[in-house]
């Protein structure tokens, strides 16, 4: 079966050295759109899919997603990179809901 996503622990892609913020610098260089998004408990959005590659960075809380059929839960730290055509939603059950960085790239090929 196809794997619709790939999820990483930020411990084990940034080395002290690297940051957050350093890693989200790269992507801005490699011609990525970063948009910092703010959820609340409660918060859904909806099904939907896209053309591109998205990358999820979890900067804070937790985010709950169906990816295809699979459920994951994301909290601080971690990063998602959901593949091109996936069907996927996000919700927030958490009383803190989430701060995380959406990530696409400008080229959407």
């Amino acid at each position: 079966m196809e794997k619709y996503y790939e999820v990483h622990n930020s411990d084990s892609i940034f080395t002290p050295e690297v940051k957050l913020f350093r890693f989200l610098k790269e992507l801005l260089l490699k011609d990525y759109k970063i948009y910092e998004m703010s959820q609340k408990q409660g918060d859904l959005i909806p099904y939907h899919t896209h053309a591109y590659k998205e990358i999820i960075v979890m900067a804070e809380g937790h985010m709950r997603m169906i990816i295809e059929e699979d459920l994951i839960d994301l909290k601080e730290g971690d990063i998602i990179t959901v593949k091109p055509w996936a069907v996927h939603l996000s919700c927030f059950p958490i009383k803190k809901g989430a701060l995380f960085y959406l990530c696409h790239p400008l080229k959407k090929n």
